[in-house]
């Protein structure tokens, strides 16, 4: 998608634009989802999990290793 601010060529899903940060897209982001197949859906939602699993992961070991070396 080519943002019509300044023209920058964005991969395709971006909502925003990764030069300048201008809104790609309207703000109806629902639409989008009914136009995206369930296996793309699906996808998403398991990156997102993925993401949310990794970050808390990694959230508590530093809590741990944090309250160790305070010790």
């Amino acid at each position: 998608m080519k943002c019509p601010q300044c023209g920058t060529e964005n991969p395709p899903g971006k909502i925003v634009c990764r030069s300048c940060g201008t809104r790609l897209r309207a703000a109806g982001g629902a639409a989008v989802l009914g136009q995206m197949s369930e296996e793309e859906l699906m996808r998403r939602v398991r990156s997102d999990v993925r993401r949310i699993v990794i970050v808390s992961a990694a959230v508590i070991v530093l809590g741990i290793v944090s309250g160790l070396l305070i010790r």
